[in-house]
């Protein structure tokens, strides 16, 4: 039982280390730096698309409740009303 948690000791500190070095050689090296500018900005991408697609979706469920509320008679739309 020592033996492995001595194992998941050392596994953790080498995977600490191992991300430390990562982030220094992405925050203080220009490759890192230039690395990190292209992930910001696929980052921005993203989130614009996924935008346009909520945005999408509302007009599509606004277009969607019309449809609905055009079908419903005059008469029973008095009991829908809020």
């Amino acid at each position: 039982m020592k033996r492995l948690m001595k194992m998941i000791g050392t596994s953790l500190l080498a995977i600490g280390l191992m991300g430390i070095g990562l982030a220094g050689f992405l925050f203080f090296t220009t490759p890192g730096q230039s690395s990190l500018t292209q992930l910001s900005l696929a980052a921005t991408g993203i989130e614009q698309r996924i935008e346009q697609v909520d945005e999408t979706w509302d007009q599509w469920e606004d277009r969607l409740e019309r449809q609905v509320e055009s079908a419903i008679p005059e008469g029973v739309r008095l009991f829908f009303e809020d």
